[in-house]
C-alpha cells in the first residue's frame, strides 16, 4: 500500500511540474497586471498536487500521459520465472531490482517528510515560547515585545501578533495587511502549501513554486491594502514594511506563522501598482479560466474501441486491491503477455459461461481460468492495464488446436538442462483450461533425460481423468506436446505428463500408472499401444 502511494505521489509530481512551469511562464506575462492573479494561479498547482485524479478535456495543455509510472509493480516469480504462467510447487520471491529502487525511494521520500516536520516544530516552538508573555489588545489582537515584525498564528482561531514599538499610522497599515490575509483564509492556504512541500519535498520544482506563491500571496495581499485605502497611502505603507524589514528571516523560516518576505519586491510592487481597466480585468478573467482548466485536466485519450473476446488466462490473483494478472493467449493479443486488470466491484458486470448471466466476485476465479475480456480501454504501461466492462468465465475446455511453429522453433534448445529454455517451450503448449501448471521437473542424473510436467487438477476433473481412459480428444493434447517436446529438446529421452489434486495422481491410458509416459526411444511402441487401446 506504500509502494502504491509513493509512485501515486511521483506521478502527481510528475504532471504538476508541467503545470509549475506553466505558471511561471505565465506570471512573466502577468508581471505588469494585479499579482491576485498570479496568485490565483498557483490554485491549479495545489489541485495537481494533492488531488490523485482528474477529468479529460479537449483544452488540456498536459502531455499525452500524465501518470507514466504504473502503480502495479513487484512480480511474485517462480523458479521458472520466464514463463509466468508456470508456477512452480514452491514459489520463491525473485528479487526485482525495480522493487529495490522503489524501497530506496519510499524510504528516502519518508526521511524527508520528517526531517521537514522536525525543523518546522523546531522553528515553531521557540516563536510559540516567546509570545506567551504577550498582551491582548483587541479581538485577536495581540502585542509583543519580544517579536519584530508581525504575523498570523494559527489555524481555526487565528491570532495577529504585532510588535509592541508599531506607531499607531504603521499599525493601522500593518494590521489590514494580516487582517486581508485572515479574510482570504491565506493563513490556512499557507500551512497546506507547507504540508504539500513536505510530501513533495524531492522537486524541486515544487520549492520554487512555494516561495514565489507566498511572494504572490503576500503581494496581492498588499495591493489589497492599498486599493482599499487609496493610492495616497503608497509612501507611508511601503516605510512601514521597510520598518519591519529586521528580523523577518526568523519569522518566515516558520511555515506555522506567517511571516512577511520580500521587502524590497513588495515595495516596488506597490509603488507601481495601478487598478487595470474594467475591460483589461475582464478579459484577463477569462483568458485566466481558461488556462486553469487547460491545465487542471488531462488530455483527451484517444478511444482504442471496444475490444470482444480477448481470451486470456489468470496468472495471479490479488484479492485485497482487488487486481487479476491475465496473459493474453491470442497471437498478438491487445493485453500482451502481461496485464493487470482492475476489479471494480458494481462496476464490472461478469458472467458464467453460455449461462444465464450471473453477477460474480473474484472469489469465483481462480489461478489458471480461462476467461473472455471485453474492454474499454488499455494503458500502454508495463506491465499493461485495463479495466473490463465484462468477464467471462470459460467454464469448458479451451483447447488450442494449433501451435505458433516460429516461436517453438525460436525456443529450442539443445539440452534438457537449460531450465528457462524448457520452461519458455512448455509455456508455447496448449492445454485444457482445468489443468493449471503445478510446476515441472529435469531429471538429469542418468539416463534417460526426462522432462516431468506435472498439472494441478480439481478433484472432479481428476475423476473424470480417472474414468475416460478411452477419450482420445482428451488424450490427443498430451501426445502431441510429448511429440514437440521430444523434437525441439534435442538430448530429451522421456517426456513424463502427471495429474494430481494434491492428494493422488491419475493416468490416462493406463489403470496401471499414473502418468503418460512418451519416449524418443519407443515412439513407435508408443503410438502402437495408443492405438490398439483406442481399437478396444
Amino acid at each position: 500500500m506504500l509502494d502504491k502511494l509513493f509512485l501515486q505521489i511521483l506521478n502527481m509530481s510528475f504532471t504538476a511540474s508541467f503545470v509549475i512551469i506553466f505558471v511561471l511562464i505565465t506570471r512573466l506575462l502577468l508581471k505588469k497586471l494585479p499579482k491576485i492573479f498570479s496568485y490565483a494561479l498557483w490554485s491549479v498547482v495545489l489541485f495537481r498536487l494533492v488531488c490523485p485524479f482528474s477529468f479529460e478535456s479537449v483544452l488540456s495543455m498536459l502531455p499525452t500521459n500524465p501518470t507514466p509510472i504504473s502503480n502495479d509493480v513487484g512480480i511474485m516469480a517462480h523458479n521458472n520465472s520466464i514463463n509466468p504462467n508456470l508456477p512452480a510447487a514452491t514459489p520463491i520471491l525473485i528479487t526485482n531490482p525495480i522493487q529495490i529502487w522503489i524501497f530506496v525511494g519510499r524510504t528516502l521520500w519518508l526521511i524527508g517528510i520528517a526531517v521537514l516536520l522536525i525543523y518546522s516544530l523546531t522553528m515553531l516552538l521557540p516563536l510559540v515560547k516567546k509570545l506567551k508573555n504577550s498582551i491582548h489588545d483587541r479581538e485577536n489582537i495581540y502585542l509583543s515585545c519580544q517579536i519584530e515584525t508581525a504575523f498570523v498564528l494559527g489555524v481555526f482561531l487565528p491570532k495577529i501578533y504585532l510588535p509592541s514599538n508599531l506607531s499607531e499610522a504603521e499599525r493601522v497599515y500593518i494590521l489590514l495587511h494580516e487582517q486581508t490575509h485572515i479574510r482570504r483564509c491565506d493563513h490556512v492556504m499557507k500551512i497546506l502549501a507547507f504540508m504539500v512541500l513536505c510530501i513533495h519535498w524531492f522537486n524541486p520544482l515544487v520549492w520554487i513554486a512555494y516561495f514565489t506563491f507566498t511572494k504572490d500571496m503576500e503581494m496581492s495581499c498588499d495591493e489589497a491594502v492599498v486599493k482599499k485605502l487609496g493610492n495616497d497611502v503608497k509612501k507611508e505603507y511601503s516605510t512601514s514594511l521597510l520598518s519591519l524589514a529586521t528580523g523577518r528571516k526568523f519569522v518566515s523560516g516558520t511555515p506555522l506563522a506567517f511571516g512577511e518576505g520580500d521587502t524590497k519586491g513588495r515595495v516596488k510592487n506597490i509603488l507601481r501598482y495601478k487598478k487595470p481597466a474594467f475591460g483589461v480585468i475582464a478579459a484577463t478573467l477569462i483568458a485566466l479560466t481558461c488556462l486553469l482548466i487547460a491545465l487542471a485536466t488531462n488530455p483527451k485519450q484517444e478511444s482504442t474501441g471496444s475490444f470482444s473476446r480477448v481470451n486470456a488466462i489468470i496468472l495471479e490473483l490479488d484479492k485485497h486491491s482487488p487486481t487479476m494478472t491475465v496473459m493474453g493467449i491470442d497471437k498478438n493479443s491487445i493485453i500482451g503477455n502481461y496485464c493487470i486488470v482492475r476489479w471494480e466491484a458494481g462496476a464490472l458486470t461478469t458472467m458464467a459461461g453460455n449461462n444465464k448471466p450471473t453477477q460474480l466476485t473474484i472469489d469465483d476465479f481462480s489461478v489458471g481460468d480461462y476467461v473472455v475480456l471485453f474492454l474499454d480501454e488499455v494503458q500502454e504501461t508495463y506491465p499493461t492495464q485495463t479495466t473490463a466492462s465484462t468477464i467471462l468465465l470459460r467454464q469448458e475446455s479451451l483447447v488450442s488446436k494449433t501451435y505458433s511453429a516460429e516461436e517453438l522453433w525460436r525456443a529450442r534448445t539443445p539440452y534438457i538442462g537449460n531450465n528457462s529454455s524448457v520452461g519458455k517451450l512448455l509455456g508455447l503448449l496448449p492445454m485444457p483450461s482445468e489443468l493449471s501448471y503445478d510446476h515441472f521437473a529435469l531429471h538429469t542424473d542418468e539416463h534417460p533425460y526426462q522432462v516431468e510436467l506435472v498439472y494441478a487438477v480439481p478433484k472432479q476433473q481428476l475423476a473424470q481423468y480417472d474414468t475416460d481412459t478411452k477419450n482420445l480428444s482428451v488424450q490427443d493434447n498430451f501426445r502431441k506436446n510429448a511429440l514437440v517436446l521430444l523434437t525441439l529438446i534435442d538430448n530429451a529421452d522421456q517426456i513424463k505428463f502427471t495429474l494430481t489434486d494434491g492428494s493422488r495422481e491419475v493416468m490416462l491410458y493406463n489403470k496401471n500408472c499414473h502418468s503418460i509416459l512418451m519416449t524418443k526411444r519407443i515412439t513407435k511402441t508408443y503410438d502402437q499401444k495408443f492405438n490398439s487401446q483406442a481399437e478396444n
